[in-house]
């Protein structure tokens, strides 16, 4: 009873450093970000677009940052 009690903390311990790693994950924002601007310089996009999409993104990128520098501070 103990060993699946055990495994099943163990289990939910590292699912939630998976998720945390995926949700705090700065590099896909970037990536995601360059994209953007590449689609908009071989205009496949328009400047209004690029602009709310750049926001959005920058705005998670903010969110990140937040949530990194709280855990931090905890």
């Amino acid at each position: 009873m103990f060993l699946i009690d055990d495994g099943l903390i163990w289990l939910a311990e590292k699912l939630q450093e998976i998720a945390e790693r995926e949700v705090t994950d700065e590099s896909k924002l970037k990536e995601e970000l360059l994209n953007v601007r590449t689609l908009y310089e071989i205009d496949q996009i328009s400047e209004e677009e690029l602009i709310k999409r750049e926001g959005e993104i920058l705005k998670r990128l903010e969110d990140i940052r937040q949530r990194k520098s709280t855990q931090v501070n905890q």
